[in-house]
């Protein structure tokens, strides 16, 4: 997997790759921006991800998430923010992560 020390980079390398969708999570599910609908939990996975560091403040980071959506025929990014280690992931994520073993993007 590549890595990229912006996002702009990491995102044009996706949308590369077909992940032409944006995702943002709602509660326990990931709303489709552009279709206006939910994608639950078990519809969905992660593909690649990103993490990128603040050249100005090591404790602020973007992930960014390939994500697939094969129930909906759909690929997509999802951005999560993260300013310092006590923000929380959602659970929607965490049990991908957890699927991937990515424990790296996980800040908890």
């Amino acid at each position: 997997m590549n890595s990229y020390l912006n996002s702009t980079d990491a995102i044009n390398a996706l949308h590369g790759k077909g992940f032409a969708n944006d995702f943002q999570v709602s509660g326990n599910d990931l709303l489709w921006v552009q279709g206006h609908s939910f994608v639950r939990v078990g519809e969905f996975a992660i593909l690649e991800y990103y993490m990128i560091q603040s050249p100005k403040n090591h404790m602020t980071r973007l992930v960014v998430f390939g994500i697939v959506a094969t129930h909906h025929n759909i690929k997509g990014i999802l951005l999560r923010h993260y300013k310092s280690y006590t923000d929380i992931t959602p659970p929607i994520l965490l049990k991908k992560i957890k699927e991937m073993n990515i424990h790296a993007c996980n800040p908890n």
